[in-house]
């Protein structure tokens, strides 16, 4: 008996301790505020999928979408930043990659240049510093009916400040990604429950289950009533 009660001690012991060493690792991240983390876990039992990356600007720094890609994902990225663009064509060989204004029409615009590649970037001026740069535009159904994109799993939006001209080019009946993330930048969300961007995600049945940091996550509202089940370890 004695002898018994040493070995399930000894595998006790073994036990506590590996747990201990397999959790010890942080979490890592590339997005800003570790949104990637919570994305993954939503994707956790999805061996593949389609992500749309719309202000993709930089494939490893600030990214939503570069565990996605390691996991063998693959979709598009899109950004009116060029040089954005030739770095995502280096590294993201199976993405399509995009050097393209979004928004509500199809023609020619331009956007507000702080530099090559830069986060604040946008289609909105934002002082008498910014370099006007000419670029092609588009809605977002355009670009994927372009692309042959029937259906997506996950959406992100991030374009200093013209997310709902992006999510109003997109018809969210045809097209249902399970996920969007969006950026916003209201500190309190009863802003932002009274603003346009979120009366459009509620006419069109999508549920908003998270923020983290400046990021908004919405569901549809099928996928939302088990949504403690998809994030759960």
């Amino acid at each position: 008996m004695k002898k018994k009660l040493l070995k399930i001690s000894l595998l006790n012991y073994l036990y506590k301790h590996l747990k201990i060493l397999r959790n010890r690792k942080p979490s890592f991240h590339y997005a800003e505020f570790g949104e990637d983390i919570f994305i993954n876990r939503i994707f956790k039992n999805f061996k593949k999928g389609i992500y749309v990356d719309v202000g993709c600007y930089h494939p490893f720094k600030g990214s939503l979408t570069a565990k996605l890609y390691d996991k063998n994902w693959n979709g598009v990225n899109i950004d009116i930043s060029k040089a954005s663009i030739d770095l995502f064509n280096i590294v993201r060989k199976r993405d399509i990659n995009l050097n393209y204004a979004i928004s509500d029409f199809n023609g020619n615009t331009v956007f507000y240049e702080n530099s090559p590649i830069n986060q604040q970037n946008s289609l909105i001026k934002v002082n008498e510093n910014q370099k006007e740069v000419k670029i092609k535009c588009f809605t977002l159904n355009h670009i994927l009916s372009e692309n042959n994109i029937q259906k997506f799993d996950y959406l992100n939006i991030d374009v200093e400040g013209n997310e709902l001209k992006v999510i109003k080019s997109i018809d969210l009946e045809k097209y249902r990604p399970n996920l969007i993330t969006i950026e916003n930048n209201d500190l309190l969300l009863k802003d932002y429950v009274n603003s346009n961007i979120y009366k459009v995600f509620e006419q069109n049945n999508y549920t908003l289950v998270n923020k983290i940091g400046v990021t908004n996550f919405f569901m549809p509202d099928n996928l939302a009533k088990d949504f403690m089940n998809l994030i759960k370890i």
